[in-house]
């Protein structure tokens, strides 16, 4: 039986510009040894559950508390050591940082990161001692640092020499391949070693590749369950509380499966329980094949472009051929590193192709600037505080045009459509500091939106977010869709790119190597093994049953689950 190692005792917690307790009444106790993965919305405390585990807070000037935190055996003093730099002292401030020193200078954007990069490099030296002396582990390890594991905001320490890890959305900047090896580490070094680990992350499914001891679910402030992820799974709890529970759950509660009866609910390719291949083929004979009208008027398109930067040897584009038409929403994706986010700089003007054309409703725009593409071509990137620049959303609405020297009464009209399509009326008297990620998200988007382009690049939209501001800005997303406007997604993410894209370009190393439907992408071998993809647990969960197509399966559903989710 593993010994109680850190225990939380009636805490609560109060940062001290607010009046609402963060955490309320917790009383919990985390066992020396224990894989604990913790989920719950934005906002329920669970990333300040996580700093006072580190012993972050509470300190000199967020010391409102009650209760008390208990390190080690009741009754001794412990001995706490760091091997990691804490970044989850500062990972809530970066971002303000970030986002006031924008406001100063919109032209730079360094200033927070030399404090980064030296963490990072701290965080890998830390890691690489702490792994030292265990070699297999360390050879996994130095395969992750090719995957930007140093991005992973993350605490390291010693309780009386025995080892705590927490990953704070250890999943949110990895390419599903890298975050599947992410989590095989996690899951060796719990299995080599006695270390305590605490997996923080809005991505549940995916979180789960690896079996887990214990799930813990927050929501405002206090704990809602802790206990196998299984017997939580099989409840109706996330989503009480605004969680996705993994889509082959939802399936088969979309065929009236007794989920009681299922083993292994949190491991799919373990999954099994008495005639549920039967249960889910009948409900699938149930289900209409659907079809989509096919759009074949070309709004863009890219013939043969290539593109480097001067100090590269190879291009980063090479001979890209795509084709996107009026009235689509698609998604782009592929690894890290291969060329995505250079396609998306190319199409919005930020830099110049070397050899190809680039035609917009069959004009060629190859050498049009990018205040002349914008009005065309809206691109929004990842991180909202790189494109926001004022300090009120009127102001920000407004800035491009002023800068185009559009009448006051042009700049009124066009402010109030924006305001109105993007839903911000109620918000728009708030400081930018006050809004949340996924209202920052819409200003963003707005901003582009006030200059009518036809298209816009949206990359990485719903990025570390929670289900309820994922799917509010997904749908956000839809509704301008909906009002004629084309969207193209750069994602990392499987499940938004299955929900919300009727078609999927895939690049690798700077070519395109399949550009087909989402379910084709995630269920070929080939394409996923090339494009550091990963197969869909729904067509993993269609296969572990022995069911007879999984792809038709896997297809029909997500179209009954798009249908499904508006009622």
């Amino acid at each position: 039986m593993k010994k109680p190692f850190i225990s939380f005792q009636n805490f609560t917690f109060t940062y001290s510009d607010q009046v609402t307790p963060v955490l309320n009444e917790l009383n919990v106790t985390i066992n020396e040894g224990e894989k604990i993965l913790v989920v719950g919305p934005s906002g329920s405390g669970k990333s300040t559950f996580a700093r006072c585990l580190s012993g972050v807070l509470p300190n000199k000037d967020n010391n409102d508390y009650m209760g008390r935190i208990v390190y080690g055996r009741e009754g001794t003093t412990p001995t706490i050591s760091n091997f990691l730099p804490n970044e989850l002292a500062i990972s809530m401030a970066a971002s303000m940082a970030a986002l006031n020193e924008k406001n100063r200078d919109s032209n730079n954007q360094t200033a927070v990161q030399p404090f980064q990069t030296y963490l990072e490099k701290k965080k890998l030296a830390g890691m690489d001692w702490f792994l030292s002396r265990t070699p297999d582990l360390k050879e996994s390890f130095s395969k992750l640092t090719d995957n930007q594991f140093e991005k992973i905001h993350s605490a390291g320490f010693f309780i009386d020499d025995k080892p705590v890890l927490i990953l704070d959305e250890p999943l949110a900047n990895l390419d599903p391949k890298s975050g599947d090896a992410a989590m095989k580490f996690i899951d060796e070094l719990a299995n080599q070693t006695n270390t305590t680990i605490i997996i923080i992350e809005h991505r549940l499914e995916d979180a789960l590749v690896y079996p887990v001891e214990r799930l813990i679910l927050f929501s405002d402030g206090r704990i809602m369950a802790d206990g196998a992820p299984s017997d939580i799974l099989k409840t109706e709890v996330l989503s009480e509380i605004g969680i996705r529970e993994p889509l082959y759950i939802t399936a088969m509660r979309y065929a009236g499966v007794n989920l009681d009866e299922v083993n292994h609910l949190d491991l799919v390719h373990k999954l099994n329980g008495p005639n549920l291949k039967e249960k889910m083929e009948q409900w699938l004979s149930y289900l209409p094949q659907f079809e989509y009208p096919v759009q074949s008027t070309a709004l863009l398109e890219l013939q043969d472009i290539s593109f480097k930067y001067p100090w590269n040897v190879r291009p980063i584009l090479n001979q890209v051929s795509i084709r996107i038409n009026e009235g689509e929403m698609l998604s782009l994706v592929g690894p890290n590193g291969s060329g995505k986010s250079t396609l998306a700089k190319v199409l919005s003007g930020q830099e110049k192709i070397q050899t190809g054309k680039i035609l917009w409703k069959g004009e060629d725009i190859s050498a049009y600037s990018e205040e002349e593409l914008e009005t065309c071509i809206g691109y929004i990137p990842q991180n909202p505080f790189d494109s926001i620049s004022q300090e009120t959303i009127d102001e920000e609405l407004a800035y491009r045009l002023r800068e185009r020297n559009f009448t006051d009464q042009e700049i009124s009209r066009r402010v109030e459509k924006v305001i109105r399509i993007c839903s911000l009326q109620y918000i728009r008297q708030l400081p930018m500091t006050a809004l949340s990620f996924g209202q920052l998200r819409r200003v963003a988007i707005g901003s582009v939106l006030v200059l009518n382009p036809e298209l816009i690049i949206v990359d990485e939209p719903a990025a570390g977010q929670d289900f309820s501001n994922y799917t509010e800005i997904m749908n956000f997303l839809q509704s301008i869709h909906v009002q004629g406007v084309t969207v193209l997604i750069v994602t990392h993410d499987m499940h938004l790119m299955l929900e919300y894209s009727k078609r999927t370009i895939v690049m690798v190393k700077g070519k395109v190597i399949a550009d087909a439907s989402p379910v084709f992408v995630l269920a070929s071998p080939e394409i996923i093994e090339a494009s550091s993809l990963k197969e869909t647990n729904l067509y993993t969960f269609a296969k572990q049953i022995n069911m007879t197509d999984p792809y038709a399966f896997t297809e029909k559903f997500i179209h009954y689950d798009r249908v499904a989710r508006l009622f």
